[in-house]
């Protein structure tokens, strides 16, 4: 009886152990989430403005070229 109360006891406490760590694991997970959904929208931006510089770009290659 004792004994069975005490392996209980151990189990109980590992398992309130292995829910903190899955708890900091998830609120990490959220944070990694967050970062990468922001870098995306930062890359698709960046892929906008480099496609708009390279239309520009192309635009004034053909017009200086039609001028010679």
């Amino acid at each position: 009886g004792l004994q069975i109360e005490k392996q209980a006891a151990e189990i109980r406490q590992n398992l309130k152990k292995l829910n903190a760590s899955f708890a900091d694991f998830g609120t990490n997970w959220e944070v990694l989430g967050k970062h990468l959904r922001n870098a995306y929208g930062q890359y698709e931006d960046g892929q906008k403005k480099l496609d708009r510089f390279g239309l520009q770009l192309d635009q004034i290659q053909g017009e200086t070229e039609e001028r010679t």
